[in-house]
């Protein structure tokens, strides 16, 4: 081979690995995270666990601080993400098979990882009760569970049950049952859903509350001027699970269901 062509070999290969390099600097500027579960089709009810790496040149590696992980979803009336990461099927607006993302945040890193969500499974494991009308009609609703609306102000008794013969009721966070709200952000206990929602000023954990201790759920003093506002609540006991949505409304406050 000549001198020439060896210059040109070189040259080309010179340019392979440079795309090679900035296809991998490219990857790892996108997102930085590596985000992966058992499965990414979900039935009706059923929850899987996110893990979270960071990538890099070779592969992956543990997070360095892994408690700064956080999480959102696209469609919290879908795929609602817990804080540490589970991720469950609650909906597909009434379609056979829906499609969602969640993505993991662990400081300006992040990665993403696409749900399938298909309508029939087993559906929910924890009964959750609310004693107020029902909503019928929202097309953004759960499945398997009826929306409920509460007006400003309201307290609402409710009760979580589980599947088991004694319709055991573990309503009360000693027995093990967390609440975890949605308020349109798609972010878990979103403290201001506003900064991404758009509206909904003052609504959010602090006011929408969940009270075990009484089996009362308290609707905000006020929703602004707004008519209606939606709010996801994913109560889960130990594998067990369950969800409700409350239609908040704008209306005359009440004190008592």
């Amino acid at each position: 081979m000549s001198r020439h062509l060896w210059w040109v070999a070189g040259f080309v290969l010179v340019l392979f690995a440079l795309f090679l390099v900035g296809c991998l600097r490219l990857r790892l500027w996108i997102s930085g995270l590596d985000v992966s579960a058992p499965r990414t089709t979900l039935h009706m009810g059923e929850t899987v666990q996110l893990a979270v790496a960071r990538k890099t040149w070779l592969g992956t590696e543990p997070l360095a601080y892994p408690e700064r992980t956080t999480y959102m979803t696209t469609w919290e009336s879908m795929t609602p993400v817990d804080h540490d990461g589970k991720v469950t099927a609650v909906g597909t607006w009434g379609e056979a098979r829906e499609s969602s993302v969640v993505t993991a945040f662990n400081g300006k890193m992040r990665g993403s990882l696409n749900f399938s969500v298909l309508a029939e499974g087993p559906g929910p494991s924890l009964d959750f009760n609310v004693d107020a009308p029902s909503v019928t009609g929202m097309p953004t609703s759960t499945c398997c569970s009826t929306p409920v609306r509460l007006v400003e102000g309201q307290r609402a008794a409710f009760r979580v049950l589980r599947h088991d013969p004694q319709h055991s009721d573990v309503t009360r966070r000693d027995m093990g049952t967390h609440y975890t709200l949605f308020f349109g952000s798609g972010v878990p206990d979103d403290p201001n859903a506003e900064q991404i929602v758009g509206y909904g000023k003052g609504i959010g954990p602090a006011t929408c509350r969940v009270d075990d201790q009484n089996g009362m759920i308290i609707a905000p003093d006020s929703i602004g001027r707004l008519n209606s506002f939606t709010v996801l609540i994913l109560a889960r006991n130990g594998e067990a699970v369950g969800w409700k949505q409350i239609q908040l409304a704008h209306g005359s406050a009440t004190t008592e269901p």
